[in-house]
């Protein structure tokens, strides 16, 4: 096989994944306005698993009660037999594809224009966040996912706590050891619920990529303490901060993907690929200087097989995250083990997806055929294409 570290298995904790291909969380606008499983999101995942991806990490589901449109909840227990049901539908797809749900806190925004910061919490609302988390975490493990991931990058409430940009001048702003203290307290209150053996995974920025923001110096200290924490694998991502966004048109809400910072986490055409690599590989050479062998994914503009083996070979991170490239192929991981890898379709990178996310639209790829929600099965080969293409030339 070509890409022998690619489809390689790992742990974590307990739970072996059958390769190093992750499906890393991204927002599908497949969600009803307020939450709710559909079909078209359970045939959105099912898809990819048919495609042989090891590990999937179900899009960020919401932890508190507010309303965040078309985003997937897990606020309450009316939503926990549904995330079974998707559990159990994308399982009948493809048993060996291990699932995990990304559980998020998020700070509030409108329409006017007003965002809320980490300052706005009053001492007494920390504990209230420690306890959604724990009771999204019970609702996810009676759903049946193998593992869980918590969310603490981008523009979300635990990455701000993390965060230089945090503005507290109490217990929880100032200093790291205090900037750490709610990411803290959410993970080891989860980990008491999930237990030492259920695997419980962390993704943070590597950089904020803004001028008052988080940078890989701090980062890398992040990682080693969520290490030292019991975290069983650290994904790697950055940016999406609203302290660059520009200011929002009247009536529309901030977002945090219109700057540079939002730029920066889903990388367009112009950035050079694997964009994000040089941030994962310090993190996991401080993680296993600090003697932990915590596994260290990265993702960001990671588009060929090649270039997934290359990193894993160098030894540069784990686990590879891909979303973008899934989405416009899911075949992807079958495609390069059983030696097709010319016929992946490659992303673009041109970020019709995320610019659907921005306006709250369901998410599609620019490469399939328009109006489609799901890549086709099977997604045509390139050279079947071109060869079509070249026999209507010639007649």
């Amino acid at each position: 096989m070509e890409y022998t570290n690619l489809f390689s298995p790992i742990k974590i904790n307990n739970l072996t994944l059958p390769n190093r291909i992750q499906r890393t969380s991204m927002v599908s606008g497949l969600a009803t306005e307020d939450g709710h499983v559909t079909e078209d999101l359970k045939a959105r995942y099912q898809r990819e698993a048919k495609g042989g991806v090891g590990s999937i990490v179900v899009e960020a589901a919401v932890v508190l009660p507010s309303r965040s449109s078309y985003n997937l909840r897990i606020s309450d227990d009316t939503f926990t037999e549904e995330l079974k049901g998707l559990v159990d539908s994308i399982r009948q797809a493809n048993p060996e594809t291990k699932l995990g749900i990304q559980i998020m806190h998020f700070l509030k925004i409108a329409r006017s224009g007003w965002r809320q910061k980490v300052t706005d919490f009053k001492i007494e609302d920390l504990p209230v966040i420690v306890e959604q988390h724990v009771n999204a975490a019970k609702r996810a493990i009676s759903a049946g996912f193998d593992f869980i991931e918590l969310h603490m990058a981008h523009a979300y409430t635990l990455s701000s706590f993390l965060s230089l940009a945090n503005g507290r001048t109490d217990e929880y702003g100032g200093a790291l050891k205090n900037r750490m203290k709610l990411p803290t307290e959410v993970y080891e209150a989860v980990r008491s619920e999930a237990g030492k053996n259920f695997p419980l995974g962390v993704r943070i920025n590597g950089e904020d990529f803004t001028i008052k923001g988080t940078t890989l110096l701090q980062s890398t200290q992040v990682a080693k303490k969520l290490a030292g924490l019991g975290a069983d694998y650290i994904s790697v991502s950055a940016g999406s901060r609203f302290e660059d966004a520009p200011p929002p048109p009247p009536d529309t809400p901030p977002d945090p993907m219109s700057g540079y910072s939002g730029h920066r986490m889903s990388p367009d055409w112009w950035f050079p690929d694997m964009t994000h690599v040089y941030l994962a590989e310090p993190i996991r050479h401080h993680v296993r200087d600090g003697g932990f062998d915590t596994p260290v994914a990265t993702a960001g503009k990671i588009r060929t097989p090649k270039q997934a083996e290359q990193i894993l070979s160098e030894g540069k991170a784990d686990i590879i995250g891909v979303c973008r490239a899934l989405l416009a192929d899911p075949d992807w991981p079958m495609k390069a083990r059983e030696g097709q890898a010319k016929d992946i379709v490659t992303c673009t990178a041109c970020n019709w997806c995320l610019e659907a996310d921005s306006r709250m639209e369901k998410v599609n790829c620019s490469r399939w055929p328009e109006g489609n929600l799901i890549a086709p099965s099977p997604w045509p080969k390139k050279d079947a294409r071109a060869s079509a293409l070249s026999k209507t030339a010639e007649t």
